[in-house]
C-alpha cells in the first residue's frame, strides 16, 4: 500500500515537471568527484553544483561552436536544466528523496513468481525469467563512465575538465564547471563554457589565455562527467531517484538501477519526459537481437517507467533457452522461439504440445498436440500457455552395432537378409586394441596359445517390438563365421552383437547353459540348443585339456591328472517349484565314448559341474586315463586308454601311422619321468646356487702367483659366469622322454616297445625329417642335409672342430632320444664311433674343454659328464648352445 502511494506521488511529480515545475536534483558529492549514494545505488560520478539561476552562454563562445546536433541538443538541455535548479531544492539530500526503506521493493529476479510454481506443478520442472537475470548482476555491463566522450558532448555545470598549457604559462589542473557554467583558469580568471561542445573547448581555452599570454599550447581532456538525477517507477527492483551519467541512456540506466522485478515487465519499458511518453523499450529485442535503435539518451529529472508484466507463457522442452516469456499481443511461437535462438537440431518437428487455460470451460486446462511446420509454428500464444517442444528419437534406423572386446565399438549399415557372419567376415574386428597396445609396447602374453576373444559365446540384443521387452539371443561366433546355420542368425535393425572377452563368462539368455569349475576357470556360458547333449558342449576331452591348459595350467602335460572324468555334475532348476535338483554322470563316458546314459541331453539355463582330482578323488581303477597321440597318425586327439593297453596296441586301435610316419623319430613322454627329471634339474641349481653363495672365491684364492687384486677379479669373473649359467639352467623345462632305443631301421608299429599306457603319456610321432644336426665346439654348428649310409666322420668332417674342442666327450643323440658316447666306442674318433652311420634327426654334439679354473667347471663336475645332461635333466641337444653361450 505504500508502495503503491510512492509510484502515485511520483507519478504527480511528473506531471509537476511537465508543467514547468523547478526539478529537483541531489545534494552535491563530498570531495568533487567521490561516489555518492543515492538510496540503494551507488554511483562513481562528479556532482552536479545547484545553481539559481541559468548562466549565460559566452557570445564569443556561442559564436564559435557549430550547429548542435541532437544529441547535442539534449546536453545542452541537461546543462539548462541542471543551471535551472533552485537553492532550496540544492539543500535536499539524495536520502530525503528516497521512499522510507520499508516501500522500497526488494524483489528479485529469482523470487517465484506465482506462473513459475504454477509450471513447476504442472511440469515438474523450474524455469526462469527470460531476461532477468542479466539485471541480477549489472556490473557484467560497463558503466557509461568509462566510454569514451563523443566530440560533439555539450557541457555544463559538474562536467570536469583536465586543462594543460605549457609555454609561457605553465598549467596543469582539473577544473570542474560550476553551477554558473565557469570554471577558474588559474592566472587568468573566469570562463564561461556552459553549452560549449567538448571539441570547441580548446580553442576557446587558447583564446581566453592568449588574451594575456603568448606562445603556448593548450590541451583540454574530459574528466569526470557530470551526473544528471533520473527517477525509476513502477515495477522497478529498485525504484527511486537515481544519480546517473548525463552520458547515460534508457538502456544504460536499467542496468544501472536494477531494472524490472519479477513482476515487471521487460517488453513496455517507457521513458516519460515533460508528461508525454518519448519512447518506449522492448528489452527481449535488445537481449535477444542486439537491437538498440529505440533506445534513448536521458536528460535529468527524466522518468523511467516499468509496467506490470502482460501475459506470460513458458516454453520448455528441446529448445535452446527453456524459459518463461513475457508476451506481447498477437505474439505466435515462432517469435517467441526466436528470442531463443530458434529450433535446435535435436527438437522433434513432427509433434509439440500445448497446456492451456481457459476459464470458460468445465475443466480449465487442456492439452492440444501440434507439429511444428508453418502453420503450428503460427499459433498466436496466450497468458499461462505451457508448450513443450521434445526431443527426437533416439533411434537410429537401418543400424546394426558391433562392441565389446573388439577393434572399435562401431556402428554399421543394416542391409535386409544380414546375418552374423557379415557382420564379422572381416575377423580383424574381433581383435581389441588391448592386444596391439600390448605388442606395440613389445610385451606379449606367456600362454601363446591363449585365445584373445570369446568364441564360444557371444550375444545379440535385440527389442521385441511386440511385447516391447529387450530379449538377449546367444550364437556361437566361431560357428556363425564358419557359416554353420544355426549359428549364423539373421540380424534385424537395432541389433547390438557383442563379443566378449576370452575370461568373460558373458550374460544369461534364454538359450544358454553354464559350465563351472576350476577346469574352465570359473564360470563360462555356452550357447544351448533345442537337442544339445553334454558333448554338444564339450565336444572332444581335447577342448576341455585345452580350454583348461589356457586358464588354470602353465604346463598341458599334467592336465589330464587334474579334469575328474568320472564324475561330473548336471544342476537343474524346476521353473514350477523353483527347487534345484543335480544329476550325476561320468564326465569321460559322456565326452569320449557319448554313453547315452551320461550324455545327458541339457535344457536352457543347466549348470554343467565340472571338478578336478583334487576336489573329489576317485580310486585309481576307476579313473579314467587319457593320452595324447599326435604327428603322422590315422586320427591325433586325447584318447582313453583300456586297462592294460600298450602303445602299440593304442596306435593301432586308432587306425595306425601315415605313409609319412617315422618310427625311429618316435618320441615318447610321461609324467612321471619329467617330474624326475625336474627334480634332479633343481637339485643341482640348487647345489650350484650354493657354491655360488658360499664357494664363489675358492678356484681364485687358491692361485698362485698373483696379487690379491687380481684374484679378486677372478673370483668376481667366475662368480658372475656362474650366475649366469644358473640363470640359463633355471629357464629349462624338462621334457620327461623316454629313450626306446629303436632299431634305426624300424618302419612298422610292431617296433615300438609294448610299454603299457599311463595318464598323461604324450606319443609324438613325426614325419621323417632331411636333416642332421652338429652342436657344441664345432666350426659349422648347423644342420646338414641327410644322406644314407652318412657317417658320423662326415658330420664332423662338414663341422669341422674348434681349438678348445673336446673329442673325448663327443656323442650322438639319436632321433629315438639315445646316445651313443665316444668313450663307449674306444679310440680317438677311431674305431666303431666314427664309422657310426648317422639317421635323420640325429645330432652330434662335440663338447668343449673344462677350464677347471672357471665357474664353468662347478658346472660340469655337478653333471658328471654331457651325457647325464640329456639322461637326468630331460634336455634337448639345443639345450647345449644355450649353455655353452
Amino acid at each position: 500500500m505504500k508502495f503503491h502511494c510512492l509510484r502515485i506521488a511520483l507519478a504527480g511529480l511528473g506531471l509537476v515537471l511537465s508543467a514547468g515545475l523547478q526539478a529537483q536534483t541531489s545534494a552535491p558529492s563530498l570531495g568533487g568527484g567521490s561516489s555518492v549514494s543515492s538510496g540503494s545505488v551507488t554511483l562513481d560520478a562528479a556532482p552536479a553544483t545547484p545553481a539559481g539561476a541559468r548562466a549565460g552562454l559566452n557570445p564569443q563562445a556561442a559564436a564559435q561552436q557549430p550547429a548542435a546536433t541532437p544529441d547535442a541538443k539534449a546536453d545542452a538541455q541537461n546543462a539548462n536544466a541542471q543551471a535551472q535548479e533552485s537553492d532550496t531544492q540544492a539543500k535536499t539530500s539524495p536520502e530525503d528523496s528516497q521512499p522510507p526503506a520499508a516501500e522500497i521493493v526488494k524483489d528479485s529476479a529469482a523470487d517465484d513468481i506465482e506462473f513459475q510454481r504454477f509450471v513447476r506443478s504442472a511440469t515438474g520442472q523450474s524455469l526462469r525469467l527470460f531476461g532477468y537475470e542479466l539485471f541480477a548482476n549489472s556490473s557484467r555491463f560497463a558503466s557509461v563512465q568509462a566510454a569514451p566522450v563523443p566530440a560533439g558532448y555539450v557541457l555544463g555545470p559538474g562536467d570536469e575538465l583536465v586543462v594543460q598549457v605549457n609555454g609561457l604559462i605553465e598549467i596543469n589542473e582539473r577544473l570542474v564547471i560550476d553551477r554558473d557554467g565557469r570554471v577558474m583558469v588559474p592566472k587568468v580568471g573566469p570562463l564561461n563554457l556552459a553549452g560549449v561542445a567538448l571539441s570547441d573547448a580548446e580553442k576557446i581555452f587558447s583564446n581566453h589565455i592568449g588574451k594575456v599570454f603568448r606562445n603556448f599550447t593548450v590541451s583540454v581532456t574530459m574528466g569526470r562527467l557530470r551526473s544528471i538525477e533520473v527517477f525509476v517507477v513502477g515495477q522497478a527492483r529498485k525504484p527511486g531517484k537515481h544519480l546517473v551519467s548525463s552520458l547515460s541512456s534508457l538502456i544504460n540506466a536499467l542496468f544501472e538501477t536494477g531494472g524490472p522485478s519479477s513482476n515487471g515487465s521487460m517488453r513496455a519499458i517507457e521513458l516519460r519526459r515533460a508528461g508525454k511518453k518519448i519512447a518506449t523499450v522492448d528489452m527481449y529485442s535488445f537481449l535477444a537481437r542486439g537491437d538498440n535503435s529505440a533506445d534513448v539518451k536521458l536528460l535529468a529529472g527524466d522518468i523511467i517507467f516499468i509496467p506490470p508484466a502482460s501475459a506470460r507463457a513458458a516454453l520448455l522442452g528441446t529448445i535452446n533457452a527453456p524459459a518463461i516469456y513475457e508476451l506481447r499481443p498477437n505474439e505466435t511461437i515462432s517469435e517467441i522461439l526466436g528470442m531463443s535462438g530458434g529450433l535446435p537440431t535435436l527438437a522433434a518437428p513432427q509433434k509439440a504440445q500445448l497446456e492451456r487455460l481457459d476459464a470458460n470451460r468445465d475443466i480449465a486446462r487442456y492439452v492440444e498436440d501440434f507439429a511444428l511446420d508453418q502453420k503450428g509454428l503460427g499459433l498466436v500464444l496466450k497468458a499461462g500457455d505451457i508448450v513443450t517442444v521434445f526431443q527426437i528419437s533416439p533411434q537410429i534406423a537401418n543400424v546394426v552395432t558391433l562392441q565389446g572386446n573388439v577393434a572399435a565399438p562401431l556402428r554399421y549399415t543394416y542391409k535386409p537378409g544380414m546375418r552374423v557372419a557379415d557382420l564379422l567376415s572381416d575377423k580383424r574386428l574381433l581383435i581389441p586394441g588391448s592386444y596391439w597396445q600390448q605388442i606395440n609396447q613389445g610385451a606379449a602374453a606367456g600362454n601363446y596359445s591363449r585365445p584373445e576373444v570369446n568364441l564360444d559365446y557371444a550375444t545379440i540384443q535385440r527389442l521385441d517390438p511386440i511385447a516391447l521387452r529387450t530379449r538377449l539371443i546367444a550364437f556361437n561366433p566361431a560357428k556363425a563365421i564358419a557359416l554353420e546355420s544355426t549359428e549364423n542368425l539373421e540380424l534385424m535393425s537395432g541389433d547390438i552383437v557383442t563379443v566378449y572377452g576370452p575370461k568373460d563368462a558373458g550374460p544369461e539368455t534364454d538359450n544358454s547353459v553354464v559350465v563351472t569349475g576350476e577346469v574352465v576357470g570359473g564360470t563360462k556360458r555356452f550357447v544351448w540348443r533345442e537337442g544339445f547333449t553334454i558333448k554338444d558342449i564339450i565336444p572332444s576331452a581335447q577342448w576341455l585339456v585345452d580350454y583348461y591348459s589356457y586358464w588354470q595350467r602353465p604346463v598341458a602335460s599334467s592336465l589330464r591328472n587334474d579334469i575328474n572324468w568320472d564324475y561330473a555334475q548336471v544342476i537343474r532348476r524346476d521353473p514350477a517349484t523353483l527347487t534345484s535338483k543335480a544329476i550325476t554322470f561320468n564326465l569321460g563316458n559322456a565326452v569320449l565314448k557319448g554313453i547315452p546314459a551320461d550324455n545327458i541331453r541339457l535344457e536352457s539355463g543347466d549348470k554343467v559341474a565340472l571338478f578336478t582330482t583334487a576336489q573329489l578323488a576317485v580310486p585309481l581303477e576307476k579313473r579314467t586315463q587319457l593320452v595324447t597321440v599326435s604327428g603322422e597318425v590315422a586320427v591325433p586327439g586325447v584318447y582313453q586308454t583300456h586297462p592294460g593297453e600298450t602303445l602299440p596296441q593304442l596306435l593301432k586301435r586308432i587306425g595306425g601311422l601315415t605313409p609319412q610316419a617315422y618310427v625311429f623319430g618316435s618320441e615318447f613322454s610321461r609324467e612321471s619321468v619329467r617330474t624326475r627329471q625336474q627334480d634332479n634339474l633343481d637339485a643341482l641349481i640348487r647345489r650350484l646356487e650354493a657354491q655360488y653363495q658360499s664357494q664363489a672365491g675358492s678356484v681364485a684364492a687358491n692361485r698362485t702367483g698373483e696379487t690379491a687384486a687380481q684374484a679378486q677379479l677372478v673370483q668376481q669373473q667366475q662368480a658372475q659366469q656362474l650366475k649366469s649359467q644358473i640363470d640359463r639352467l633355471k629357464a629349462f623345462k624338462s621334457n620327461g622322454r623316454l629313450a626306446m632305443e629303436l632299431d634305426p631301421q624300424a618302419q612298422t608299429l610292431a617296433a615300438l616297445p609294448a610299454l603299457p599306457l599311463e595318464d598323461g603319456d604324450r606319443i609324438l610321432i613325426p614325419a621323417i625329417p632331411g636333416f642332421v644336426s652338429a652342436y657344441g665346439s664345432v666350426n659349422n654348428e648347423n644342420v646338414f642335409i641327410y644322406k644314407q649310409g652318412k657317417t658320423v666322420a662326415d658330420v664332423l668332417k662338414s663341422a669341422g672342430l674348434t681349438d678348445d674342442a673336446e673329442p673325448d666327450q663327443a656323442f650322438v643323440l639319436r632321433a629315438d632320444g639315445s646316445i651313443i658316447a665316444r668313450r663307449d666306442r674306444g679310440g680317438l674318433f677311431g674305431g666303431n664311433f666314427e664309422s657310426i652311420q648317422v639317421m635323420p634327426g640325429d645330432a652330434l654334439v662335440v663338447p668343449a674343454q673344462v677350464d677347471r679354473r672357471t665357474a664353468y667347471s662347478k658346472f660340469i663336475e655337478g653333471a658328471k659328464d654331457w651325457t647325464a645332461i640329456f639322461y637326468q635333466f630331460g634336455l634337448g641337444a639345443a639345450a647345449l648352445k644355450t649353455l655353452r653361450n
